[in-house]
């Protein structure tokens, strides 16, 4: 992640590097972290940076956990539950008992099925989620995971609000420079 955007960080500050194809790392990132590309696009590079050394630190004394850490992992978690889950339900809106059987049934074979498997209760809740929006149902699991409020696991998550918006203002001057 890191990588990526000092790479891209490189390519809008030096007319003279051609940034290589991010698209397959970004869609592998992806894949397996869901909100990762956000996180890359919102989080400081120091910020990104920092995470990496604690990260290489708990390695090696994971009594130093910070609760950041553990609501990345809650959050990949339940976002590649709710996206696998959204992907099996492919638009259906109407949950009958039958449909949440099939469900049940598919997620012993499903891609990500084990963490599908987390919102077989919630099924109408991922078909129709609230405002629309995917990862608010994430949020509040992970906030409900952790014993927290859905805007301190994002914070935990993305950052606090006023460094995601430090880095869209980055952003914007970088590009109309």
């Amino acid at each position: 992640m890191l990588s990526l955007r000092i790479a891209h960080e490189r390519a809008l500050c030096d007319a003279n590097f051609v940034e290589p194809d991010p698209r397959p790392a970004m869609a592998s990132l992806a894949e397996e972290y869901p909100g990762s590309l956000r996180e890359l696009d919102t989080l400081p590079l120091d910020v990104i940076a920092a995470r990496i050394d604690a990260l290489r630190s708990v390695e090696r004394h994971p009594s130093r956990a910070e609760p950041w850490m553990v609501a990345q992992i809650a959050f990949h978690r339940f976002a590649r539950g709710a996206l696998a889950t959204k992907r099996w339900l492919a638009g259906r809106k109407s949950i009958t008992p039958a449909l949440r059987a099939a469900f049940t049934r598919a997620t012993a074979t499903l891609p990500q099925g084990a963490e599908a498997r987390l919102f077989a209760g919630d099924l109408e809740t991922i078909a129709t989620p609230p405002r629309g929006r995917l990862m608010d149902v994430v949020h509040a699991r992970v906030a409900q995971t952790l014993d927290i409020t859905a805007a301190e696991a994002r914070a935990l998550v993305f950052g606090p609000p006023h460094a995601r918006a430090d880095r869209t203002t980055e952003r914007h001057r970088a590009r109309t420079q």
